[in-house]
């Protein structure tokens, strides 16, 4: 009887720590989230409109844009409408259009959507004669929202010169490259960078491999991932800074390269950010819950680039960061119980994050293993610990820049002395 007693707690005990339940979706998910097999796109047809007297003109034919339908309200107000990739989705309303008239004018843009209410401050870019862009070209633009149907109205000084409004400033396909050069992360000899694979609709998912390790040394890795979900541009810059301090000239970084190898792929749903998508990629699914089934190509390439590692002699994958963007600073860490190795990485890290950022404000919202997300699979493949890294919509980016490079400097310290630890105690 006693015996019977004891196997019962011992049952209740692993069942209420179990962690692996069935996954559904998180309370802003839309349902069937976890089915990721592809699902029908509406198309966004690519064009040129114009509409009023005198007429203004809107154009979504760029990488990047999204942009459905635009109408003249009266003479002075005209009304874009903005429809997601599919649906039902996450309220993460992308917009991105070209907006010019026949004469100088000023005029009011409602900027509707289907099923969505307005999210994202709207950027204002002025294109010069040499077509260059950077960061600091956006500006923001003062709106006013209207909380009963969700909509947002913006007003524009237009001419025959065109502007561009989107939701956050244009990081498309075209520009990784190129800010990878200007960042200066690339062109080292410690920095070799490849096609990992192809998204579904053929474009490049690029890989970089960052160490000053030979290939005989036995060395831990990290792994980096980010841009899964389009419109999420903060977490994507961020993850540049990131790199940017990783591939410095400092002592620390010279140090982490000449002890561990990083593994990034910057960019993993490139179609979702030149077709302007919302959230998904081009088989209409979130990547971010495909690490389970991984019915997308793009969330295969990164598996099949990695999962090779898990019986590397060499190569030993040590820690993992998954950037994301929200509405806040927010770090989601696997729960502090559940082992892994090493252990509760990220407790160790976000303390450092905040001690060296006092003036910021950082949420911290731990959870269980069990959905099928990137910073889990790395857990289930490999028993490391990992996090998703979200960053704030609104972070100004001298301010994100500096936020992300300090996070990169007391991460490199503390892998350093995790990694001298497990060896000392080996």
């Amino acid at each position: 009887m006693r015996f019977v007693l004891l196997l019962t707690s011992l049952m209740i005990l692993l069942t209420s720590c179990k962690s692996t339940e069935e996954f559904s979706g998180f309370s802003y998910d839309p349902p069937d989230v976890t089915d990721t097999t592809d699902k029908e796109l509406t198309p966004q047809y690519k064009r040129v409109i114009g509409t009023g007297e005198p007429t203004v003109w809107v154009s979504n034919m760029f990488d990047g844009a999204r942009l459905n339908d635009f109408y003249a309200k009266n003479d002075s107000l005209f009304e874009v409408y903005i429809r997601p990739e599919n649906a039902p989705i996450n309220n993460s309303p992308w917009y991105a259009f070209k907006i010019w008239s026949d004469t100088l004018r000023s005029a009011k843009i409602k900027i509707n959507y289907q099923d969505a209410t307005h999210r994202y401050v709207p950027k204002l870019h002025r294109p010069d004669s040499l077509g260059s862009v950077t960061l600091s070209d956006y500006e923001e633009l003062a709106f006013e929202y209207d909380s009963t149907d969700g909509t947002a109205v913006i007003e524009l000084e237009l001419s025959e010169a065109p502007l561009y409004v989107s939701a956050q400033p244009l990081q498309t396909t075209s520009d990784l490259m190129e800010d990878l050069e200007s960042r200066n992360i690339v062109g080292h000899d410690f920095v070799k960078h490849k096609r990992a694979g192809l998204s579904k609709k053929g474009r490049e998912i690029m890989e970089l491999e960052i160490t000053e390790v030979a290939p005989d040394q036995k060395a831990p890795v990290l792994a980096i991932v980010g841009r899964q979900h389009p419109p999420e541009v903060t977490g994507y810059l961020a993850s540049l800074s990131f790199l940017e301090e990783l591939t410095s000239d400092t002592e620390l970084a010279e140090q982490f390269r000449n002890t561990f190898v990083v593994k990034a792929f910057p960019m993993i749903n490139p179609d979702g950010v030149d077709l302007g998508h919302w959230r998904h990629n081009a088989g209409g699914i979130d990547l971010n819950r495909d690490w389970e089934n991984f019915n997308q190509p793009e969330t295969r390439v990164v598996r099949d680039a990695l999962s090779r590692l898990k019986d590397h002699d060499r190569r030993i994958m040590f820690y993992a960061i998954d950037f994301h963007s929200t509405n806040e600073n927010l770090f989601y860490p696997i729960n502090e119980e559940v082992k892994t190795t090493p252990d509760n990485i990220t407790q160790k890290w976000i303390p450092l994050i905040k001690e060296n950022n006092a003036d910021v404000e950082f949420t911290v919202e731990e959870f269980d293993t069990s959905s099928p997300i990137a910073k889990n699979w790395f857990y289930h493949t490999f028993g490391i610990d990992a996090v998703t890294y979200e960053v704030d919509d609104r972070l100004e980016t001298d301010r994100l820049d500096e936020i992300s490079r300090s996070a990169a400097r007391s991460l490199m310290q503390l892998l350093l002395e995790e990694w001298h630890h497990k060896n000392l105690d080996n």
